[in-house]
């Protein structure tokens, strides 16, 4: 189902758009992914209120209440799957810095999914695509995922499911649509988000979470060499929650996540609703 402004549809493809609209054009705004569990958003509130953030970051004004309306509006009753909320800076005439002359556009698109969790087992490769983290691309969640995307096809030429970014100093960023955790022991840690990671909303919560699950979890700086040397490696996002990498840079690692982390990230699908 989608829901384009004031308009919901079935189809799944076929809706009236603005083709001036700056979004199509220029990738001008923001996104928000996230994981519907019973027809309920996980961690919704987390999700909406950094997405109003992101479009203020970029100088688009839209309330979180306008977002929470729309989510609310494509979410069928009990209904489990994946939600994106977009929000453009509307249409506009031709050139980068001409304002727009009327609302943002605000999209929504549910597409119902049965999700497994933990999810299966991922090959990560090193992508040659570096991550600026002076960028608001790196900080935000914007249209704008070339990088990305090529990244990823890189990694998937090369026999890869999903890559990894290093900042231009060769530490340790992201994945291309999802943040690292590796774990030392009992000590789980994550690249920092002044070395290009996206500060997501799973990889908050598990920060401030690992505790309850025998874990301690912060921010540290990750070479490749030192992350060849982890126990294990993770990646987080709002769909796959904990997902487990079995191979990094010719090394193997359990293909299974710890039972304690499988456990906490139970929780959260089966108690994450701040609605």
């Amino acid at each position: 189902m989608i829901r384009l402004n004031q308009s919901v549809s079935e189809a799944e493809n076929v809706q009236p758009f603005d083709l001036t609209d700056r979004g199509l054009l220029l990738a001008d705004g923001v996104f928000d992914t996230s994981r519907v569990v019973g027809g309920r958003i996980i961690l919704k509130r987390l999700h909406l209120a950094r997405l109003a953030g992101d479009a203020a970051a970029l100088g688009i004004d839209v309330a979180q209440e306008q977002l929470e309306v729309l989510a609310n509006d494509v979410v069928p009753d009990g209904a489990n799957g994946a939600l994106r909320l977009t929000v453009t800076r509307g249409p506009g005439a031709r050139g980068l810095g001409r304002e727009t002359a009327g609302a943002p556009t605000l999209m929504a698109r549910f597409s119902p999914m049965e999700m497994l969790y933990p999810m299966a087992p991922v090959r990560i490769g090193v992508s040659t695509i570096r991550r600026n983290p002076t960028s608001p691309t790196a900080r935000h969640k914007t249209l704008s995922y070339a990088d990305n995307i090529m990244a990823l096809r890189e990694a998937v030429a090369a026999g890869a499911d999903e890559a990894l970014m290093l900042s231009p100093e060769g530490k340790i960023a992201c994945a291309s649509a999802a943040n690292v955790f590796a774990q030392f022991g009992n000590r789980l840690v994550t690249p920092p988000v002044s070395d290009g990671a996206m500060p997501g909303i799973v990889r908050g919560w598990l920060l401030k979470e690992a505790l309850g699950a025998g874990f301690e979890a912060g921010e540290e700086s990750l070479t490749l060499q030192r992350l060849a040397e982890a126990d294990g490696i993770f990646l987080t996002n709002s769909l796959r929650i904990f997902q487990p990498v079995s191979a990094f840079t010719g090394r193997s690692f359990d293909a299974a996540l710890p039972s304690a982390l499988i456990g906490l990230g139970q929780t959260l699908l089966e108690g994450g609703f701040d609605d």
